[in-house]
């Protein structure tokens, strides 16, 4: 009996969460949550199709950074920041503060739901945010890179792949540069490892900021795309309206019995 390894980076799926890759499919976007048991089922049924003695989770790791804010965060409004390797500054305002703040509280809450479901608590790193960060996540043509986060989901995976070769490893991250480093330490990677993306433009490479495709690399195990899924990983009580045909949620369950001799049909308030 073999075991399903799960590799999130935490970093890019709160991102692509956060943004607009689910919302065509939604009645109401901003409500959306991921129910990351729920999405361990569907890898554990998905990998089954082609390893069907595959019927467990191993390990689970949930790869990402958390800010710190400094106890005087507060009073950097007003403060002039500089890029010393450039010209870019801003000057901080109260919502740069407060936007910052929203932005962790909403992070540490979506990695608390991934350790709540299994995943391992130490693979997320708490870095002390300091001035020249802040810069880099507010200024537009700048970016705040986590290298750390590509570097250990890398080491992750192919340490239990030589472990444990037998078992299957999803491979959940949208950045395809990390692939060329899993096939020069585990060339056997196309037979037991597959790609867990959001939107089938990660896997063409059409959407993409990175020199390599996922589609350039073989994969006996098909890629799980998660926007064929939504109601699938969505928390809640989740139902797809029969009028707009988008999912949305109910705060009490609808009789499933009811539902299925046609007596409720699930509609959304928009349709109802």
């Amino acid at each position: 009996m073999s075991k399903l390894n799960i590799y999130i980076d935490g970093t890019w799926l709160f991102k692509v969460v956060d943004g607009s890759v689910f919302d065509r499919f939604l009645v109401y976007p901003r409500y959306f949550s991921i129910d990351f048991k729920k999405s361990n089922d569907l890898m554990l049924k998905h990998v089954s199709k082609y390893h069907p003695e595959c019927t467990e989770l191993g390990n689970c790791y949930f790869v990402t950074s958390l800010f710190n804010a400094p106890a005087d965060f507060d009073s950097w409004v007003g403060k002039q920041i500089t890029n010393p390797y450039g010209d870019q500054s801003i000057t901080v305002t109260q919502r740069n503060i407060d936007l910052t703040k929203q932005n962790i509280a909403t992070r540490e809450g979506f990695a608390n739901a991934a350790i709540a479901a299994g995943y391992d608590a130490n693979c997320i790193f708490h870095i002390d945010l300091q001035e020249w960060m802040l810069l880099n996540l507010i200024h537009p043509e700048l970016r705040y890179q986590e290298k750390q986060v590509d570097t250990t989901v890398v080491a992750l995976l192919v340490r239990d792949a030589i472990e444990h070769p037998d078992d299957c490893f999803a491979l959940v991250a949208g950045d395809s540069d990390i692939l060329p480093a899993i096939q020069v330490a585990y060339p056997n990677y196309t037979k037991n490892v597959f790609p867990v993306l959001t939107s089938p433009n990660e896997r063409d490479g059409r959407n993409r900021q990175t020199s390599f495709k996922y589609s350039q690399y073989k994969f006996d195990i098909d890629t799980l795309v998660l926007q064929n899924h939504v109601g699938d990983i969505m928390a809640g009580n989740v139902y797809m309206c029969t009028e707009c045909h988008k999912y949305f949620t109910t705060l009490n369950p609808i009789d499933p019995q009811r539902i299925s001799s046609g007596a409720v049909l699930p509609r959304c308030k928009n349709c109802r």
